[in-house]
């Protein structure tokens, strides 16, 4: 449907397990966190631990812009924006192989539409949407197995003997009819259906992409938040799927949308038009958009929210209590509040992982308070590899 330039994506969105539990799902959930105002904090006091990474830069190693990163034993695994290949680096950055098998071969993938890794069994799971297949790794980045499947994998996780897809998007055309109404797919080591969970009730719903959709633990067990929802699903070894974190707004700053503003939301794409996207309307007004995105750490609960404004909820399991930051509220170095609060590529252990643009990092190199960035950086004017930094926080107490 077009109207004025604009294209409606995608509409009608119900996030919840079941119909009969529509009424009060949070409340559901194994454990309650609360959003509440946006907390005034000293980058100083939040952001400790800081240490850099640099990636050997060789003829086989050379990287543009990362896209994500998943951490493996003692290995990075990187993927970049050509959706095409997957670095591994060791713990201090040292290469060690890659992943490119991009191509029309019987064993090679035409784009790389979902990268994850199975802590579990040491294996890399890449999946192509385009050819419909499932390509196994090793830990080392060999190939071990091509897996045809009967539709696109959109998300694919290791579960077990088998894999998960997730699918929180627009209607695809699914063989079986029941995958068509549910977010979560288990599959058989052959990549066959087997069962769904988390019905949706409408074939049409809006698909907004989160690097931290999902969330696969060290157990095996993942995490799953649909799209705009309030409720955080774990999905336990033999398929057991129950809400987990459930968000409760005590904030008087920011709304929640009403079920009945998630039913009929709309996510519209502006072209060439001075009008605003329905996200942009409801942040505008103060309502709080969830694109599901959690990342579960040993000692805390990593939540990112926003549509064009930038949002972090950070949750203590120990204290049981919860800080929400607006990044435009923390205090510091303007660059360096500016690189620690970029999306992070990913989230480990206790310790989040940054890449910041090279571009970026010229530009604040020289303006950095004198510290271990400002070093670094100074020192790898001639590496065009990308940089990793990692760092902790120190929940206030």
């Amino acid at each position: 449907m077009k109207n004025s330039g604009i294209v409606v994506i995608a509409a009608l969105l119900l996030f919840s397990a079941c119909k009969e539990k529509q009424a009060d799902p949070v409340l559901e959930a194994q454990y309650l966190i609360e959003i509440n105002n946006p907390a005034n904090i000293e980058l100083e006091d939040f952001i400790v631990d800081v240490d850099t990474i640099r990636l050997e830069l060789s003829d086989v190693s050379v990287m543009h812009e990362i896209k994500n990163i998943h951490i493996m034993g003692d290995r990075y695994y990187i993927s970049t924006w050509d959706h095409a290949t997957v670095y591994i680096f060791d713990s201090r950055g040292k290469y060690i192989n890659k992943i490119m098998d991009k191509g029309n071969g019987p064993s090679e993938y035409i784009s790389v539409t979902s990268f994850e890794v199975d802590r579990v069994n040491k294996r890399v799971i890449l999946a192509d949407n385009f050819s419909r297949r499932i390509f196994v790794y090793d830990e080392n980045g060999n190939q071990l197995n091509v897996i045809q499947l009967d539709f696109g994998p959109i998300i694919i996780l290791p579960y077990e003997d088998g894999f998960i897809n997730v699918y929180s998007g627009p209607r695809h055309e699914y063989q079986n009819p029941e995958m068509e109404n549910y977010n979560i797919h288990f599959l058989d080591s052959q990549g066959k259906f087997i069962s769904s969970a988390i019905e949706i009730g409408t074939p049409e719903r809006i698909d907004i992409g989160s690097r931290f959709k999902t969330d696969c633990l060290e157990n095996g067990e993942i995490l799953f938040q649909p799209v705009l929802s309030d409720i955080i699903y774990k999905i336990e070894e033999g398929k057991k799927v129950m809400p987990l974190y459930g968000l409760v707004n005590k904030s008087s700053k920011h709304k929640f949308l009403s079920q009945k503003d998630k039913e009929t939301f709309e996510y519209i794409v502006r072209i060439g038009d001075d009008k605003k996207s329905q996200p942009q309307e409801k942040e505008s007004e103060g309502f709080l958009l969830s694109w599901g995105s959690v990342k579960d750490l040993n000692d805390y609960v990593f939540f990112a929210f926003g549509y064009n404004k930038k949002y972090y909820l950070y949750y203590s399991k120990s204290l049981d209590k919860s800080i929400f930051i607006d990044i435009e509220r923390v205090k510091g170095d303007k660059n360096l509040v500016d690189m620690f609060f970029s999306s992070p590529k990913s989230i480990h252990g206790n310790r989040f992982y940054i890449s910041p643009h090279p571009l970026l990092i010229d530009q604040v190199k020289d303006q950095l308070p004198d510290g271990i960035l400002k070093t670094f950086f100074e020192n790898t004017h001639d590496d065009l590899n990308p940089v990793l930094i990692s760092f902790s926080i120190k929940f206030p107490e």
